[in-house]
């Protein structure tokens, strides 16, 4: 299995052992890659983990799993859906260890009934209640990915930038390799390896290598690069931090995508980014709405 398809329209195959963060802006576009991600994994015989709480699981589970009919019991047997909070608290806390062991387990279990590939997603709104423990999820997430690195599992961690603040999406950058935005799976160049984000050494590392649109965004407060941003720019920002394509911003702006587009790489050289994700963690720094 050298290369797999997510499922979701316009995204390109990953491999086994790939951690991923999806970033979206409310429940529809979480549903855009959500359902297709787990169709997929259901139609080529994979199990299938979905972990929520902005839902109900029995709802995700009929929607995902459809009516009964020839392949009803299969797709059924296939898929476990369960709460977020209840799969990442079991004991009350968050803790690092139990959790890489659910998903050991949950690997080791899928191959134990003769399924080729875990395909896990774990939607992360659970944190925000500020649960005991919740400070190491990012240990937990940069863990991961020696984890699964070498496992037959495709792990999805779902972040909402609606709920989200800057500071958080810092650390989801940091300890993700890859990155869907946009309908596009992006190599993160903001990516620290585990190594790198250990306590000790992640300072350091943090410190010399900083995500490159803090270049842009100075300490004084005076950000001439966000300031110098029109009112047309700014609406359009406001637009791509939510996902939105270029065509779609158009659509939305009465313009055409080629301006939008044009208006885009003013944007990128105004701020001294080079990424639709670092746009988006910058709008969110600057608390630009996000609706």
């Amino acid at each position: 299995m050298n290369s797999l398809s997510l499922g979701i329209p316009g995204i390109g195959g990953v491999s086994p052992g790939t951690h991923f963060c999806a970033l979206y802006s409310g429940p529809v576009e979480r549903d855009r890659l959500l359902y297709p991600f787990l169709d997929e994994g259901l139609r080529q015989g994979d199990k299938c983990l979905c972990l929520i709480d902005d839902v109900e699981p029995a709802l995700v589970r009929d929607r995902a799993v459809g009516q009964p009919g020839p392949d009803y019991s299969r797709r059924s047997a296939q898929l476990d859906v369960e709460r977020s909070s209840d799969a990442y608290l079991r004991s009350g806390a968050f803790s690092v260890d139990d959790m890489v062991s659910f998903l050991s387990e949950r690997v080791d279990a899928a191959l134990a009934d003769d399924f080729y590939l875990l395909r896990a997603a774990g939607e992360m709104s659970w944190v925000l209640s500020g649960a005991p423990g919740w400070d190491d999820l990012f240990v937990y997430e940069s863990s991961l990915n020696h984890v699964v690195e070498h496992e037959p599992a495709i792990l999805m961690c779902l972040y909402d930038l609606k709920k989200f603040g800057a500071e958080m999406l810092v650390e989801v950058l940091r300890t993700h390799p890859k990155v869907l935005l946009d309908g596009t799976v992006i190599e993160n160049p903001h990516y620290l390896q585990p190594a790198e984000y250990a306590p000790a050494a992640r300072a350091a590392a943090v410190t010399a290598y900083p995500l490159v649109w803090v270049a842009g965004d100075r300490d004084d407060g005076t950000d001439h690069g966000w300031a110098s941003l029109t009112d047309a720019e700014l609406r359009i920002v406001s637009c791509v931090s939510q996902g939105v394509t270029n065509r779609r911003v158009g659509e939305e702006l009465s313009v055409s995508r080629h301006t939008v587009d044009a208006h885009l790489k003013h944007i990128y050289l105004k701020l001294g980014v080079h990424s639709r994700v670092e746009l988006t963690v910058l709008a969110l720094r600057h608390r630009l709405p996000i609706e």
